[in-house]
């Protein structure tokens, strides 16, 4: 009716253990309980297998917490490797702005030179159309 559960359980059916875990699993199996008296033996019994729950439970809440610092701190990590590829984009886009503000600076200037240079000559042209119909006028 029932299995050998030495050969066969269906949760671990699937389960990969690391070396870590079968040795505990094997000391654990060859831990000879402690001499215990008639009168009390399960209540020293469960009082032993809680006393291991809890310091397995212990052992596995520092791993846990080891863990999440690890992955914390390599979060840290992430973010200011981050910020200071950021920081560097951010100088580079800086530069870019400064160069590309002084172009257009020097094209405004240039622009405003021209246009003065338009009206000078526009001026000049007037000055000698006016000229030139004043000595047709006389011939």
């Amino acid at each position: 009716m029932f299995e050998d559960p030495v050969r066969y359980h269906p949760v671990l059916e699937d389960a990969v253990l690391s070396p870590s875990d079968i040795h505990e699993i094997l000391s654990l199996l060859q831990t000879e309980l402690p001499a215990q008296s008639t009168s009390g033996s399960e209540t020293t019994r469960l009082g032993f297998s809680l006393e291991e729950r809890k310091r397995r439970r212990k052992i596995s809440n520092r791993e846990s917490a080891r863990r999440s610092r690890f992955r914390k701190k390599k979060h840290l990590n992430n973010l200011t490797d981050q910020v200071n590829q950021l920081k560097v984009e951010n100088r580079e886009l800086k530069n870019r702005l400064c160069v590309a503000t002084h172009h257009c600076q020097a094209a405004q200037s240039e622009t405003d030179r021209l246009i003065l240079e338009s009206i000078v000559l526009q001026q000049q042209l007037a000055g000698l159309c006016q000229i030139l119909q004043h000595s047709m006028q006389l011939h």
